[in-house]
């Protein structure tokens, strides 16, 4: 995967050379992850927001972020697609790495890298263009259909892969803010997947929606998982357990502990972990 706009030289950086090592469910850590981070901080001016975070995180899986609120969770999410560089005064230092490329290297075009990490946030954000123009916008912008046969292609399949195609397919003319909340978030994500992305993140999807919106979306995912991986913010004990493989929780922006989704909630090392994911706090 390549991000840079140019042949630029890259920035000195950490080496990501680690020992193999295995999580307590004898997982080789950094086997076939897809993101690779090595000890990231953040810093809002002089606040430290995150400490010292090193998480290895799958391909084509689901990995949930979970912890109170403040802890840190999207703030490290942010960081995968540099969205943090939108933000005054926010430093990261450590070594990310998606598919073995440094993200934070010099020549890396933020442009570039999110369209390769898609992002889906809380509340669903069509643009104010048509269904059609929605899905199309993207690849528009990086010259991905030759013509106008290729692009309604992209536009079908995409909607086709969000679940969406059969319910606007008569009505790509119209605007994308007039359809329900789940069809929008859906649009959203079909909007994602057009550009061909090798990660999506998503920030609380469902959070906006309702129950019956929230099972659709929660099936889209499970179904995109065989084709991407994806990171969700989320701040539901029952949707990380209902979506994801792999959970990693995090408390005063500290990684307190990661590994499969099933034994964090049923058998998980450190007491803080227990107590949040029995409602104890949070």
């Amino acid at each position: 995967m390549e991000f840079s706009a140019s042949a630029a030289e890259r920035a000195p950086t950490p080496t990501m050379t680690a020992p193999m090592v295995r999580d307590h469910a004898g997982t080789i850590v950094g086997a076939a992850s897809k993101v690779v981070a090595r000890d990231v901080n953040v810093f809002y001016g002089a606040k430290q927001a995150l400490f010292d975070i090193s998480l290895d995180i799958p391909d084509r899986a689901v990995t949930a972020f979970i912890g109170p609120s403040g802890c840190g969770k999207s703030t490290f999410l942010r960081c995968i697609n540099r969205m943090n560089d939108e933000i005054d005064g926010c430093r990261v230092t450590g070594a990310l790495h998606v598919q073995g490329k440094d993200v934070y290297a010099r020549n890396v075009d933020p442009v570039v890298l999110r369209s390769r990490v898609g992002m889906v946030f809380q509340k669903p954000n069509p643009f104010p263009k048509s269904i059609y123009d929605n899905i199309a916008y993207g690849p528009r912008i990086h010259g991905m259909a030759k013509s106008k046969a290729a692009m309604d292609e992209i536009v079908e399949k995409s909607l086709r892969r969000a679940g969406l195609w059969d319910e606007v397919k008569d009505r790509l003319s119209q605007p994308g803010v007039g359809l329900s909340g789940g069809q929008q978030q859906r649009l959203v994500i079909a909007r994602t997947v057009a550009v061909d992305p090798e990660i999506i993140l998503m920030d609380e999807p469902c959070s906006a929606l309702d129950p019956i919106a929230t099972a659709r979306v929660e099936e889209l995912i499970d179904e995109l998982r065989t084709n991407y991986c994806i990171i969700i913010v989320t701040h539901s004990m029952a949707q990380a357990a209902r979506v994801s493989q792999k959970t990693a929780f995090f408390h005063l922006g500290k990684l307190v502990e990661t590994g499969p989704t099933e034994e964090i909630f049923t058998n998980p090392r450190d007491t803080r972990t227990q107590d949040y994911v029995t409602g104890r706090f949070g």
